[in-house]
């Protein structure tokens, strides 16, 4: 069991490995990685990924990297979504419309 929830998490890891070897060819990291937000958001991705994996049951290693990697993933869209619609002033952020959302 403890072997789902690691690999969970390292799905749960994903997409900001993605986005950062996305950037490889830059000379510098981008500045949000040395942000104590950003360690802490990657740190609750991660254990958002391995909680997914156990919660559902994932089978084996590759199922449970699917869904670490599904869960956060779609976690942190919605968040991201719901920032830039605050920032532009389209929709006054309320925690109720959100969840519900």
């Amino acid at each position: 069991m403890l072997k789902i929830v690691i690999f969970g998490c390292i799905g749960g890891l994903l997409p900001d490995i993605l986005r950062l070897i996305k950037s490889r060819y830059r000379n510098r990291l981008p500045k949000y990685v040395k942000n104590l937000n950003f360690l802490l958001g990657v740190i609750l991705l991660a254990g958002i990924g391995g909680m997914a994996a156990w919660i559902l049951g994932a089978q084996g290693p590759k199922e449970a990297l699917a869904y670490g990697f599904a869960a956060p993933e779609l976690f942190s869209k919605l968040v991201a979504q719901r920032v830039k619609e605050v920032e532009r002033g389209e929709v006054i952020f309320k925690l109720r419309e959100w969840w519900a959302s």
